[in-house]
């Protein structure tokens, strides 16, 4: 009995992730999309593999998977359904590691890119306030002799 809850509970486990999987497959990056269709296929075999053995606990449906000694449903379980499902996760892992680094990569160049624009935007700003200044100060040295040439004239 115990047997049957645990083999259910990982035909469910394995279920929802799949599902999961197959709902977020458009949702990602582009290098993980390549990625993600492996890790889809490989939990769709294994949840195959799942319901098979769930199926092969009950007499009543594993009587229509026998034929004579052999054990069609067995060997579905066993081989298309975990060692494909375990095939194509774990080809999905030694593709999935690789686009990982490469994020990690880029991650690290956009950071560094962000620092040189924080630095630059700094310096315009900073430039940008001096020669706000610099104009202030020519404006008010134009009015002071403005006035002055005013004063002149008009005393003069």
């Amino acid at each position: 009995m115990f047997d049957i809850a645990t083999d259910i509970f990982r035909a469910v486990i394995t279920g929802a992730i799949f599902f999961y999987l197959s709902f977020l497959r458009g949702k990602t990056s582009p290098p993980m999309r390549k990625v993600r269709i492996f890790f889809i296929i490989g939990f769709g075999f294994l949840l195959f593999g799942g319901i098979l053995n769930v199926v092969d606990n009950f007499p009543s449906l594993s009587r229509y998977l026998t034929i004579g000694r052999l054990h069609p449903a067995d060997l579905l379980e066993e081989v298309v359904g975990y060692v494909l499902g375990f095939i194509f996760l774990g080809i999905g892992f030694w593709q999935w590691i690789p686009a990982i680094i490469v994020l990690h990569l880029e991650e690290d160049r956009l950071k560094k890119s962000q620092e040189q624009l924080k630095h630059r935007i700094d310096d315009l700003t900073a430039e940008c306030d001096r020669l706000q200044e610099q104009l202030q100060h020519q404006n008010a040295t134009e009015r002071s002799v403005d006035l002055m040439k005013e004063d002149t004239t008009t005393y003069g």
